[in-house]
């Protein structure tokens, strides 16, 4: 049973976490800028890494640039660098790295974006025999990591070598799922992989918190049958704070605006603050403050 896990421990400062499920459309992107864009309001100092060649995130906080042809097949080098140049260069140095970093329109909140170009990631990994194509990510988050709270990494749907870097630097992997049985069988392979890294790699710093339900319609019994299923396999590593579905995270999709710029009132903010808090990653003067912004 998946609730057999066991139960690494955070120990650094600041605390990276990936939100990861090999299924596409369980709501990871939408999940990320929210957490993040909340973590901001509280007044942490964040940073989110677009690892998703969609570039969804970019675009939702305005940090999304169009890639030329010549750009995106390597004939011309890019005016601002992003996370495609990190993996293809292997930045290993603050400067570098430091350029990646574009400041958002949400106070405390920063990210390093994606782009189309980012497609041809893996493939100028594979072309680079050297150094180990593991912890790429990591070696370059490790320089800046300190000038953060935290670091929440958005991957794509795939089990590859990218997100096995996010799986590298991270001290904390959360996975959202949708009640339906695909999504399940993402949840399982992502903690297979988990698994094996932490195994096959001897990390001890890796956790993983647990998963939660998007997009739920709290009142069907579809809900309360497969909640039950998932309560009874994860055991403890369920959270509990479903994220009800709400046509305002829809609109947010389609529309590419700042949550709290576009709806502070609606119920995935009241959700992700209580999953924030069910996740335990906040101080306890920060969890006080959360929670008298929610009433709860």
């Amino acid at each position: 049973p998946l609730n057999n896990l066991p139960n690494w421990r955070i120990n650094k400062m600041c605390k990276v976490i990936s939100i990861i499920n090999n299924k596409g459309g369980v709501g990871k992107t939408t999940s990320t800028g929210i957490i993040a864009q909340l973590l901001a309001y509280l007044g942490k100092h964040v940073l989110i890494v677009d690892l998703d060649s969609q570039s969804n995130l970019s675009m939702m906080l305005g940090q999304y640039e169009e890639d030329s042809p010549d750009v995106i097949e390597g004939l011309v080098i890019p005016e601002h660098p992003n996370i495609a140049e990190l993996f293809k260069y292997r930045y290993r140095d603050l400067g570098n790295v430091t350029k990646l970093i574009r400041h958002t329109s949400v106070s405390n909140l920063d990210i390093i974006p994606s782009s189309k170009r980012h497609k041809n990631t893996q493939l100028n990994i594979a072309k680079n025999e050297t150094g180990n194509n593991n912890v790429i990510l990591k070696r370059a988050l490790s320089l800046i990591r300190d000038s953060y709270d935290f670091i929440l990494i958005d991957n794509a749907p795939a089990n590859d070598i990218l997100t096995v870097n996010s799986l590298f630097i991270s001290d904390l992997v959360i996975v959202p799922v949708r009640l339906e049985g695909f999504s399940y069988k993402g949840l399982r392979e992502t903690i297979d992989t988990l698994l094996y890294i932490k195994d096959e790699h001897d990390i001890e710093s890796i956790k993983f918190g647990g998963a939660f339900i998007t997009q739920a319609e709290i009142n069907t019994n579809i809900y309360k049958a497969l909640k039950s299923n998932y309560t009874d396999e994860l055991g403890g590593r369920f959270y509990e704070t479903p994220i009800r579905k709400d046509i305002h995270i829809s609109e947010l999709e389609t529309n590419f605006t700042p949550l709290l710029e576009y709806c502070p009132n609606t119920n995935a903010v009241f959700d992700y603050s209580n999953l924030i808090l069910e996740l335990g990653i906040l101080d306890d003067k920060t969890s006080a403050m959360l929670r008298r912004s929610i009433g709860a």
